[in-house]
């Protein structure tokens, strides 16, 4: 009988298991299990998961042997396409931190944002090329000879990505990638002066299969249409699922009402994500309802889909289920399912997601009850490591509860109800502050959205020299619309409390956007400051 001594150390040499299983791996799983099942189609291209797999491969190891080592950071200015989608995967599998950027950003942000990631290596193509060559005096990490270029002919000082897999080996590099890794650095915003990038870790964005892929019912034959581009955190809610799963990804790479319903009747599209701006230019759209019968689920985020709206897209697309999803890139959610919306619960945003939990606190960081409105506050698995390289920006999100638990300050008002939903008010800045009363923006946006003129609408408070503030709102119209300002005025006021009034409607042919058409308010605000009474 073996001394105690012997006993742990034979025991100390028997083999440890590791069962990481990471968002990357699933790529290599299908091509095994389904290698000839289309994985990813970008209009006339197609690819198996075999020739996925392997293209990804190439590129890892193409990065490797160029000098990128785990934990560099990716710079890439793509739009969706083949290329972007390669390199996102290839960076993950060799160990490094993509860094999908905006191709909408001016060069100082753009300069400003690339720097800030401590990115060493960029990769572009025809059409953001330029950009990027304005800026590679105020990027002195990257070193002359790692700007490659997707695309048949490499413009001067530029490198075709073509040259990092033209000799690369299609075997998975030797690298070892653990869930507490991280994956992603995406840019909450690039209009400010503080650039903030949300890291994300390999389990954080695992997260994003698990808490998505159960609450949206993306599986195998599930085929995502991702019409927003990869640099936003919200194209992560179908697409990542849909890899994982082995489903069907299809990238359009720029948005048009014509475009999706072309992608969704050649592919029997199942599953879409949009912003409600997109979601009003496809129900204003004039193509075939019948292309897009095979839609199942249709999921909506960034900002709060009126009731008006969805509405008239379940009378478009009516064999789809809509589901609004709340959260934010900084890494918590919730789903309201469309059985949620049939009990009545017509403004809500759902309840907190896969292993989320929420919280709603005051001023000074103390829980409120029930149905009382305050700061939300959360807490998920999904959640980001912090903004990259800004432990200050970090801290000044943190609310600790009682318990020690670390939750997120999302910035936003809201309150929930006794069956645990969440409304949302608004961003605590967006708070109209008017006789000393606070006004909820959302809730006069519900009402101004069920004028039957109204195609998109948005409500900011401006100054006034009574009451301080006022609610103004801003509305774009139905191409036959005949109304006048004043005319829509009285019938959304004589539905709206009296402290609630707005004192003006700006009939607008568009709004300053952000990322993936979102209505930005602070410059809506900005341009709207001047107005007088």
């Amino acid at each position: 009988m073996a001394e105690p001594e012997e006993q742990s150390h034979a025991h100390a040499q028997l083999p440890v298991y590791h069962n990481d299983h990471l968002c990357a791996d699933a790529i290599a799983h299908h091509a095994r299990e389904s290698g000839s099942r289309i994985a990813l189609v970008c209009e006339d291209v197609r690819l198996t998961w075999r020739e996925l797999d392997g293209a990804v491969s190439r590129l890892a190891n193409g990065l490797i042997a160029a000098g990128c080592e785990k934990g560099d950071k990716v710079c890439m200015l793509l739009p969706n396409g083949i290329g972007s989608f390669t390199l996102f995967w290839a960076a993950a599998r060799a160990g490094c931190v993509i860094v999908p950027l905006n191709p909408m950003l001016d060069d100082a942000s753009l300069a400003r944002l690339a720097a800030a990631s401590q990115g060493v290596v960029f990769f572009a193509d025809a059409d953001t090329c330029a950009q990027v060559d304005r800026i590679r005096g105020d990027l002195p990490a990257i070193a002359a000879d790692r700007y490659f270029m997707f695309g048949e002919d490499a413009l001067p000082g530029w490198r075709q990505a073509e040259e990092l897999t033209a000799n690369a080996p299609e075997t998975p590099p030797n690298v070892k990638v653990s869930t507490s890794d991280s994956m992603t650095i995406f840019y909450s915003s690039g209009t400010t002066g503080t650039p903030k990038g949300v890291e994300h870790s390999h389990f954080g964005r695992l997260n994003y299969c698990y808490g998505f892929g159960a609450g949206l019912g993306i599986g195998r034959y599930g085929v995502a249409i991702c019409s927003t581009p990869i640099y936003a955190s919200g194209t992560m809610i179908t697409m990542l699922p849909a890899l994982y799963y082995g489903g069907k990804i299809v990238l359009i790479p720029k948005f048009s009402p014509a475009a999706f319903f072309e992608a969704v009747a050649r592919e029997g599209g199942t599953h879409g994500f949009m912003v409600p701006a997109m979601y009003v230019s496809l129900i204003q759209h004039d193509g075939n309802p019948d292309d897009l019968k095979t839609l199942r689920v249709l999921v909506s985020a960034g900002q709060t889909m009126p009731v008006a709206t969805r509405d008239a897209l379940a009378k478009l697309i009516p064999d789809a289920g809509i589901y609004e999803v709340y959260g934010m890139t900084e890494g918590f959610f919730t789903i309201a399912y469309p059985g949620d919306f049939e009990l009545g619960k017509r403004n809500t945003v759902g309840k907190a997601g896969f292993l989320e939990d929420l919280r709603i606190i005051d001023e000074d960081g103390n829980e409120l009850p029930t149905g009382e409105t305050g700061e939300i506050v959360a807490y998920g698995p999904g959640m980001m490591k912090g903004y990259y390289g800004r432990p200050d920006l970090t801290a000044e999100t943190v609310w600790l509860s009682p318990a020690g638990q670390t939750y997120l300050r999302s910035g936003d008002l809201g309150q929930i109800d006794a069956d645990g939903f969440l409304y949302v008010s608004g961003r605590k800045k967006d708070m109209i502050k008017s006789g000393g009363i606070n006004i909820y923006a959302a809730d006069l946006e519900e009402v101004l959205a069920r004028h039957p003129a109204v195609a998109e609408i948005a409500v900011v408070g401006v100054p006034h020299p009574r009451w301080s503030e006022t609610p103004v709102g801003a509305v774009t119209l139905k191409a036959d619309a005949t109304v006048t300002p004043e005319e829509m005025l009285d019938w959304v006021n004589g539905q709206l409390a009296k402290y609630q009034r707005l004192s003006r409607i700006i009939f607008r042919e568009d709004f300053p956007r952000a990322t993936y058409g979102k209505i930005r308010k602070d410059k809506l605000r900005e341009e709207l400051a001047d107005i007088t009474f």
